[in-house]
């Protein structure tokens, strides 16, 4: 496999971390908790904002961490 594709993928995979983070956070947070999806949605609002913390979290640390990522992927050897 040529290098520069499976850079792009790695840079491509890290970017979009961002978006798919929130529904693995539900996800996880379902399953771990054991608590129903619907029962989620339509409950108390404590499971909600915990979930935003969590995600709001994860976006700070990308953002701290994405000039380092991007430079250790990109990173000839």
């Amino acid at each position: 496999m040529n290098d520069n594709v499976l850079t792009s993928a790695l840079v491509l995979c890290w970017r979009w971390s961002v978006f798919l983070m929130f529904p693995l956070l539900v996800f996880g947070y379902v399953e771990i908790l054991g608590v129903p999806l619907a029962e989620f949605d339509n409950g108390v609002n404590h499971h909600k904002w915990l979930l935003v913390a969590f995600y709001l979290l994860y976006v700070l640390l990308w953002w701290r961490l994405n000039r380092r990522v991007l430079a250790l992927i990109t990173r000839r050897r």
